[in-house]
């Protein structure tokens, strides 16, 4: 007799079945994972009433200023309440991506499997440069403990994360555990990437990202100037944001793509394209928790250069996938370590370490199998 699947109450705002951006698109790549990991997937929305939820953030700010709505008990308590009532109807568990601090106001009787790629700890001050009032960073740290200790499981997306929700919050190390995320782009769409770079020809570098300062866009550009400066023809392509700053938008070597939604099938197929046609990734960012753009350029075989901070440690390893700078790195210290790469024995060893490091663990199938694990082991299989 067939074994009746255990039904996993996926927890979001957002639709995990439908909304292909959400999360830079992790929210429906995770419930792909999960379905492939053998049991059912039911979205329990919390999303709040809008009127509720424009009132609730705007008492937030002035009461604690913070700079997201997800570490304030208020907002958490009224996510919790705008869930119908009859929607943990056969749940065997809860599944909450992100939003931690929402994990309380639960039902007590369901196990919660909590995933997320940091810690309130780790984002103050790192991810949150603003100087934030004392209360607003208490009141923080009590949602997250709250929420970390409410969780059944606690997975996170790398060890930096990882060691932060025991080593910061005092949770069980037995119950913490490291998944990587996945490329957030369909498999049938992960064909490597077969552009050779041919020495005096130009060199196609990427770049995406939301975030033009965090990113390390400046240091991305003046990287590419270098380049050009020191006779390598080098060409900046630039994805991910709405608008260039205006003093780079004439430069000769730098092609401005705009924002992406994967959502539209043009743009998604357009976003895919520029992965083809890339030699480099290049993102200097100097603040991240993981970097699901590290996983799409390793199963694209896209060589990456980028800083050593945050979770970037689990996605990409010097020598195998890319290069990690030490955060006191330059544009000129970049445009060294992409000069003595450009060469055809380098940008093939990591072009080989790419792909076979996103098949190893980077990709959602390698994440099905390590959350189906961690279930069993834990007696939730």
């Amino acid at each position: 007799m067939k074994t009746k699947k255990k039904v996993i109450g996926y927890i979001s705002e957002k639709n995990p079945f439908t909304d292909r951006k959400a999360w830079s698109g992790s929210i429906f790549k995770i419930r792909e994972g999960i379905e492939n990991a053998g049991y059912e997937v039911k979205w329990i929305c919390s999303r709040p009433n809008n009127i509720m939820k424009i009132l609730c953030k705007g008492i937030a700010k002035l009461q604690y200023k913070h700079i997201k709505i997800n570490y304030n008990r208020a907002y958490n308590l009224l996510s919790a309440h705008s869930i119908r009532k009859n929607a943990y109807k056969g749940c065997d568990y809860l599944f909450v991506p992100c939003n931690g601090c929402l994990l309380p106001y639960l039902p007590q009787k369901l196990p919660i499997i909590f995933y997320t790629d940091a810690t309130h700890r780790l984002l103050v001050g790192y991810y949150w440069k603003k100087k934030l009032p004392a209360k607003t960073i208490e009141h923080g740290e009590k949602c997250e403990r709250a929420g970390i200790r409410r969780a059944t499981l606690n997975l996170r997306g790398s060890h930096w994360a990882a060691a932060s929700v025991v080593k910061d919050y005092g949770y069980d190390p037995q119950k913490t555990y490291v998944i990587e995320f996945g490329a957030n782009i369909d498999d049938s769409d992960l064909v490597p990437n077969t552009s050779k770079y041919v020495s005096g020809e130009t060199v196609n570098i990427l770049f995406s990202g939301v975030e033009w300062g965090r990113k390390g866009g400046d240091v991305a550009v003046e990287t590419v100037r270098l380049l050009n400066e020191q006779g390598i023809k080098a060409k900046l392509v630039i994805a991910g944001i709405r608008e260039l700053p205006q003093q780079y938008k004439d430069l000769p070597y730098l092609e401005f793509i705009g924002f992406l939604n994967k959502n539209d099938p043009e743009q998604y197929q357009r976003y895919v394209q520029l992965w083809h046609e890339a030699n480099l990734f290049l993102l200097p960012t100097r603040a991240e928790c993981a970097g699901i753009v590290f996983c799409e350029a390793s199963a694209y075989g896209v060589p990456i250069f980028t800083y050593d901070t945050g979770g970037i440690g689990d996605y990409v390893i010097d020598g195998v996938n890319g290069y990690k700078l030490p955060l006191s790195a330059t544009a000129t210290d970049f445009a060294t370590a992409i000069k003595r790469n450009l060469n055809t024995d380098s940008l093939q060893t990591l072009h080989d370490g790419g792909l076979r490091l996103y098949k190893e663990r980077l990709n959602w199938k390698a994440w099905s199998q390590r959350f189906r694990e961690i279930m069993e082991k834990n007696g939730m299989g």
